[in-house]
């Protein structure tokens, strides 16, 4: 069973760098969240909280395609000298876009660009098993889709904690 820690998107407002885990999912389950689990789930928030802050840059890519733009390396290499410090915990990556283009493009784009971020960290020594990618393209939309500021909120990364629980790689 994997049990989700933390879900944040790197432009959601309103994240706090002191929010707690959600609760246990299955009311019915004993399991409890160790500190080290709470302490990692901790840090990625004080992360996201950085880059909404303006600190960190935002995880951008070239317009309509999969090529990280290099202002983001900042914030990726970020992420990735986390998920070496904290090995107990597993990431997945979630990219998103917005609704220009069709459903199958933006689909197809989606998946390329969360595949990249996880190419970006095994680059940088996570092991691949401690990475878990998927992209919804404009399917989950956060804000509005008839503006481009709403439309920029849109395209977005986000990361989501994992607990190391799962035994074998795929």
């Amino acid at each position: 069973m994997i049990r989700l820690l933390a879900a944040a998107a790197l432009c959601w407002p309103g994240a706090s760098a002191q929010a707690k885990p959600p609760a246990q999912q299955e009311p019915w389950s004993t399991e409890v969240f160790s500190e080290s689990e709470l302490r990692s789930s901790r840090e990625l928030m004080a992360l996201l909280k950085r880059i909404e802050r303006g600190e960190l840059p935002r995880v951008e890519f070239e317009l309509d395609s999969d090529v990280v733009h290099p202002e983001s390396f900042q914030t990726l290499d970020a992420i990735a000298h986390f998920l070496l410090k904290n090995q107990s915990v597993k990431i997945r990556i979630s990219a998103h876009t917005c609704d220009l283009g069709s459903d199958a493009h933006n689909q197809e784009l989606s998946e390329r660009r969360a595949k990249a971020v996880a190419d970006y960290f095994i680059r940088r020594g996570v092991p691949p098993p401690f990475i878990r990618w998927r992209g919804w393209g404009s399917s989950h939309p956060i804000a509005d889709n008839s503006t481009e500021a709403g439309r920029r909120r849109n395209r977005r990364v986000e990361f989501h904690l994992l607990h190391n629980e799962w035994e074998s790689v795929y």
